[in-house]
C-alpha cells in the first residue's frame, strides 16, 4: 500500500506517518509513506502519479492551495484518484459548504488511532 500525506504541519505529518506505519505492520502488508507539505507540489504529484497511491490523506486548510481546491482540480484532471482521498481536518464543514450534497471520507481532528484504522479499513475494503 502506497500512501501520500499532504499537510502543512510537520507534527500532523509525523502522527499520520506513524499511524500508517503501525497500520501496515499490524495488517502484515507492505507499505510506503510519502509526506508533502507543499500543496502545489502535491497537486503536481497527484496529477502525474496519483494512481500510484491507494491512500491519500489530505488536509483541508493548507495555505496557498487548500485541500478542497486540490480535490476540485483532481476531479477535472485525474478523477480516479479522488476515491482514495481521506480528508484530515478539524473543519469538515468547509468541505460541505464548498461541495453541498457530496459525500466525503473525513477523518476529523483530533482523532485517535482506532478511528484512523476504521477510515483506512473502509477505504481499502479491509473491514
Amino acid at each position: 500500500m502506497k500512501a501520500l500525506i499532504i499537510d502543512d504541519e510537520d507534527s500532523v505529518q509525523g502522527i499520520l506517518s506513524a499511524f500508517l506505519n503501525r497500520y501496515v505492520a499490524e495488517k502484515g502488508i507492505e507499505g510506503e509513506v510519502v509526506s508533502m507539505g507543499d500543496p502545489v507540489q502535491s497537486l503536481f504529484e497527484l496529477t502525474a502519479h496519483g494512481n500510484d497511491y491507494q491512500v491519500i490523506l489530505l488536509d483541508v486548510r493548507i495555505p496557498r492551495l487548500s485541500g478542497d481546491e486540490i480535490y476540485s482540480s483532481l476531479e477535472q484532471v485525474n478523477p480516479d484518484v479522488v476515491k482514495n482521498i481521506i480528508f484530515v481536518t478539524g473543519y469538515p464543514e468547509d468541505l460541505y459548504e464548498r461541495f453541498p450534497g457530496k459525500a466525503f471520507n473525513v477523518l476529523q481532528k483530533p482523532f485517535r488511532y482506532n478511528s484512523f484504522v476504521e477510515k483506512l479499513d473502509e477505504l481499502l475494503g479491509n473491514s
